[in-house]
């Protein structure tokens, strides 16, 4: 089996010399001086309890990381997630621990964690409740990190729930919550939980080490693929980009959510879903009940060949190189000079799956290890086939000797090419962020041509709601006009909307506003200030209707 259209990747070799510039510089960094140098691994609350967590039950997750050997195997962080504080804050304003839940008070449980060997993560909000409607850090900020220090906290997951009444972009927001973790002088990662809004593309590493880049992650295969695909394939941006791999490295990681491995159905699928993890760079947090964990589900969260392809000092992240639908390939070149090939069927149908070595940047006869197996499989010229996958079925090996100068990767698209300027259709360019369905380049969304008032359109992007795309301006924008309307194939009766926002959509920013459209309603005519902005988010709403952005374009002039 060929690779696809993604086998124009193996040409673009210009990226060698920046990818070993990079990694030179990423191994001349000590530990110390980046925090995250590899994706964190650890434990999270929420999968298996929930917010049904307690003194008791967290002291014996910690007493389990150990005698397990998840934490010699570099599960060192151990997060208690949202339900952990009292309803109300103190006098002096502070957060305080749930009396029942935790009478001993988070610097006594952050201390059990340490005496473990292990390293204390918290949750928290950055609206003014979290997601279980406790108090918020909102208005709080600079109090609650000092708490956090104080209580020895090294890892923050800060959700975003109700944080849209903040009333500040997520860049704003954000940094007040960097400065604050500055100003305490404690050193704590900032794992950033944003349901997948963009932080990749207005500069998350800014601010935290790893952000979201999707929704919320559930117990179904289905659900651990969709994830998989917001941080590997071209679920969140545009399909040019072939995943988010090029915003990811040391100190900075895209992450597609928790582990469910040990909470699906079926081992082969939570073997799976660990390799995919690993290989997209992936942050390890096990969310699994450690308490009735079988040996099977350890084994799996231990293996430590597998878990070395996610944690390798270069920090590539895994891309691409095949996806016909059902079965795919991911390449992940490593420090050694040997690369890591995950194949995978998705599909229902047994199938085989062939990687060519030339398209992994190597050539003729070539050595491959099985790093689930932990078994050299042999010298093999060209290529090599897994052979018939099941559903779910997959293989995770190593290709190439070790002690080659590393593997060239893909070539990064340069932020040039993804930021708009002067005078550019938007169907020209890239957006950055997609959440929802993606829209169709000048044509609507069925394919055919864009009408609108009776006049056709060349240019344009027709959508299916819901559609939120966001694309990079840069502040080199002065306008945006477009004529927007529901397009004449959408059901009678229904409606839809077309708003566009700064940023995203968390700051509540909102610069042109449809209200709500028939496909009666004539096109309405869109002319707006832009300058000066870094993003715009054009979001298209309403109950499976068609709509079409015409013409949509930025000019840098009046």
């Amino acid at each position: 089996m060929k690779t696809n259209n993604l086998k124009l990747l193996k040409n673009r070799r210009n990226f060698y010399l920046l990818t070993l510039l990079i990694f030179a510089v990423s191994c001349s960094k000590s530990d110390d001086s980046v925090l995250a140098p590899t994706p964190p691994m650890g434990w999270n609350s929420w999968n298996a309890f929930q917010a049904d967590i307690n003194e008791d039950r967290i002291k014996e997750i910690a007493d389990i990381m150990v005698s397990s050997g998840m934490r010699d195997a570099g599960y060192e962080y151990l997060v208690l997630d949202d339900g952990w504080m009292a309803p109300e804050r103190n006098e002096q304003g502070e957060l305080m621990a749930d009396p029942v839940k935790f009478p001993g008070g988070m610097k006594a449980i952050g201390d059990y964690i340490h005496s473990k060997g292990l390293k204390f993560g918290i949750y928290e909000c950055r609206g003014y409740l979290t997601c279980q409607k406790l108090p918020g850090s909102f208005e709080h900020e600079q109090t609650d990190m000092n708490s956090f220090a104080e209580w020895g906290v090294d890892y923050i997951k800060l959700d975003a729930c109700y944080a849209e009444k903040n009333g500040r972009l997520s860049t704003e927001d954000l940094a007040v919550y960097h400065n604050a973790i500055e100003n305490t002088g404690r050193p704590m990662i900032l794992s950033i939980s944003d349901f997948g809004n963009g932080a990749w593309a207005w500069g998350g590493k800014e601010y935290g080490q790893l952000w979201r880049t999707s929704g919320d992650i559930y117990p179904w295969i289905g659900s651990v693929y969709h994830c998989a695909e917001t941080s590997g394939g071209d679920a969140s941006i545009h399909p040019a980009f072939n995943g988010l791999w090029q915003f990811a490295g040391p100190g900075h990681w895209n992450d597609p959510d928790m582990l469910q491995v040990g909470n699906l159905e079926k081992t082969i699928q939570d073997r799976a879903h660990f390799s995919l993890w690993c290989i997209l760079a992936a942050p390890l947090m096990a969310g699994n009940d450690l308490t009735v964990m079988t040996d099977t589900i350890r084994d799996i969260l231990k293996a430590s060949e597998v878990i070395k392809v996610n944690q390798d000092p270069r920090g590539h992240q895994g891309y691409k190189i095949y996806d016909d639908g059902d079965g795919e390939i991911y390449n992940k070149p490593l420090a050694d000079g040997t690369t890591a090939v995950l194949l995978i069927n998705k599909g229902d149908k047994d199938i085989d799956l062939t990687v060519d070595f030339e398209d992994i940047g190597l050539k003729d006869r070539q050595k491959v290890r099985d790093l689930w197996k932990k078994k050299n499989l042999g010298v093999f010229k060209d290529s090599y086939t897994a052979k018939n996958l099941t559903k779910d079925g997959h293989m995770l090996i190593r290709v190439g000797k070790k002690g080659s100068k590393p593997l060239e990767g893909p070539v990064a698209i340069p932020e040039e090419e993804y930021t708009i300027s002067g005078d550019t259709y938007l169907s020209d360019a890239y957006y950055v962020v997609n959440r929802g369905v993606p829209p169709v380049y000048d044509r609507n969304f069925e394919g055919n041509k864009i009408i609108l008032n009776g006049r056709e359109y060349d240019k344009g992007l027709g959508c299916k709601s819901r559609s939120v795309i966001i694309f990079k301006l840069d502040g080199r924008a002065n306008r945006f006009k477009a004529t927007v309307g529901l397009d004449e194939s959408s059901p009678e009766n229904e409606t839809g909307r077309f708003r566009i926002l700064v940023e995203d959509a968390f700051g509540g920013k909102s610069i042109f506003d449809s209200k709500m459209m028939t496909k009666e309603d004539d096109g309405m005519e869109v002319n707006i200030d832009v300058s000066d902005l870094d993003f715009i988010l054009l979001e298209f709403t309403g109950k499976q209707v068609l709509g079409n952005w015409a013409d949509a374009k930025v000019v840098s002039h009046d």
